[in-house]
């Protein structure tokens, strides 16, 4: 069922001859197609999330037994590890991998040919790579986010490589956001105004805002310790050693400011279970309310602690306990949409299985949450903040892996393997929890959040031991989904077709894979948010 006619015939993708390499690299680097270029952004943060994993499994094996295991090489080599963690995590995977998810999913489900400012687009996928490459390389050499055991000459240009690293990715993120945000305010086709918009398109619209009002903020901050680290008072770079560097940077990693990453994951969670469930999203306006208060309660550039204690504050308080509302209720939302419909019988589909499963990862991120900032409980400074930030990214990413096999039929014409999809999921929401929740519960054993030394608290220990094991699961997901991909384009499987899961918007009226400029003839006139159910409801009634 298409929003259009027939469309012009193209020869299909897996019939198009291989290119060079060469012509593979100049198409790369000159493509002004949205999903070419976020199938770039896609490939780019999946490999940084292997990577990413991998460091996460090395962390937590030291964290086990900091005193015979010594990996890093050094307190100092554990600091900069750790802080790369934790910045590739949200800055470089769970962030860009949802970009471009979006660049290839969100122009097709407003009724777009392409995405505003392709060539910003572009420009923003090579930016981020090339800034990660720098980022990953620098700290390798001796850089990083500050320095625990002082700072030589060559440790500060390998630092100044990491902030300008970092710049260059958050830079490169933003320039994407606004490329994004600009298709779903000026590109939708007719009738559809906002809350028309599908869910996924929506929620990366409010993250989108977000991140163009925060991460600036990041950007300053960046500039301000670049400035002092090459001619200023040595605040940041302190021959003496300091943390000062990362301490300023950390809020772009806690509450509330991390949830900014997930905004998309609740959009996907609305995309894929009406369509499972074969109805309508109940009450699609509610969700759409929800997303943007979600957003609202993820703006965190006012919340800095190195420059104030904001822990005490009411506005601090009150946004970590009403987070938890709007994530309940988009999910249960969904929950009633998929117990109201008719849903297919037996194991879960991948997606189905991935969407639900990064909307308990992200529930129980904003529960933790909820309890880091009641006083009472002093986990601030603890190993909670490592439990939060793990489990709100996680999230995100179980979330956006959902989307690509969701989408795959849009993103590069294949089906992804469904079995291999589920192991996939239970990889990632189980290593998700495994992973984030008990650095929460260490974190009321007093757990510092880096964990340099060893503790003979037996509790910390066993939790420590869990936390290495979730970290093992989600870098074995990792691999599942580069292996899932590869496999899927060496195989010669059946064409997925135009809308083989029977999906609701637009981007399900486009070829598999859609053609460059998506629609081949003007779309109808939107009148709801779910088009394609539409002509379905119109030809039943004739």
């Amino acid at each position: 069922m298409t929003m259009t006619e027939s469309p012009p015939a193209t020869e299909p993708q897996s019939m198009i001859p291989p290119s060079s390499p060469a012509m593979g690299l100049y198409d790369g680097l000159s493509t002004s197609d949205h999903k070419r270029i976020g199938r770039t952004w896609i490939r780019a943060s999946l490999l940084m999330l292997l990577g990413t994993a991998v460091i996460g499994v090395l962390i937590g094996f030291e964290q086990v037994d900091a005193s015979s295991v010594d990996i890093f090489g050094g307190d100092n080599g554990y600091f900069q590890m750790w802080g790369l963690y934790r910045f590739a995590l949200v800055l470089m995977v769970a962030a860009p991998l949802m970009l471009g998810l979006a660049m290839v999913v969100v122009p097709m489900q407003v009724g777009a040919s392409n995405i505003a400012f392709p060539r910003a687009a572009l420009a923003a996928g090579w930016g981020y790579i090339l800034g990660a490459g720098i980022t990953v390389v620098s700290v390798l050499a001796g850089g990083g986010w500050g320095a625990l055991d002082g700072v030589s000459r060559d440790e500060a240009d390998a630092i100044a490589l990491t902030l300008l690293g970092t710049g260059m990715i958050i830079v490169s993120l933003l320039l994407g956001a606004i490329c994004v945000a600009t298709t779903v305010i000026s590109l939708r086709t007719s009738g559809m105004n906002l809350m028309r918009v599908p869910l996924f398109a929506w929620s990366m619209l409010v993250a989108c805002t977000v991140w163009l009002l925060t991460l600036p903020v990041a950007v300053a901050n960046l500039a301000i310790m670049y400035i002092d680290l090459r001619g200023g008072p040595l605040t940041f770079g302190n021959p003496e050693g300091s943390d000062a560097m990362y301490a300023q940077l950390a809020w772009v990693l806690d509450q509330p400011q991390v949830y900014a990453i997930a905004i998309p994951a609740l959009g996907i969670i609305g995309s894929i279970v009406p369509v499972v469930a074969g109805i309508r999203q109940a009450a699609h306006w509610v969700m759409v309310t929800f997303i943007g208060v979600f957003g609202l309660l993820s703006v965190g550039g006012w919340s800095q602690p190195y420059f104030a204690n904001t822990s005490d504050e009411i506005l601090y308080i009150a946004f970590g306990i009403a987070v938890v509302l709007p994530v309940f209720a988009v999910i249960g939302g969904a929950a009633a949409t998929l117990a109201s419909g008719d849903a297919p019988v037996g194991l879960p589909a991948a997606h189905l299985f991935g969407a639900l499963g990064g909307g308990v990862v992200l529930l129980a991120a904003v529960v933790s949450g909820a309890i880091k900032v009641i006083e009472p409980f002093d986990l601030i400074g603890t190993s909670a903040h490592s439990g939060l930030m793990n489990l709100t990214a996680l999230a995100a990413i179980t979330a956006a892996v959902a989307g690509i096999w969701f989408w795959a039929p849009k993103i590069g014409g294949d089906f992804l393997p469904s079995g291999h999809g589920r192991l996939v999921m239970l990889g990632f929401t189980a290593g998700a929890l495994r992973v984030g929740a008990p650095q929460v519960v260490a974190g009321f054993f007093d757990a510092p959040d880096l964990m340099l030394f060893d503790t003979e608290d037996s509790v910390v220990n066993a939790m420590s031991l869990v936390s290495a094991v979730g970290a093992v699961l989600v870098a074995l997901a990792a691999a599942g989904v580069i292996s899932a991909i590869v496999s899927s384009k060496r195989s010669s499987g059946d064409a997925p077709g135009d809308n083989p899961w029977n999906g609701h918007t637009l981007e399900w009226a486009t070829t598999s894979p859609p053609s460059v400029g998506n629609f081949a003839e003007p779309l109808a006139k939107v009148v709801s948010e779910a088009p394609l159910l539409d002509l379905t409801d119109e030809e039943v009634d004739a």
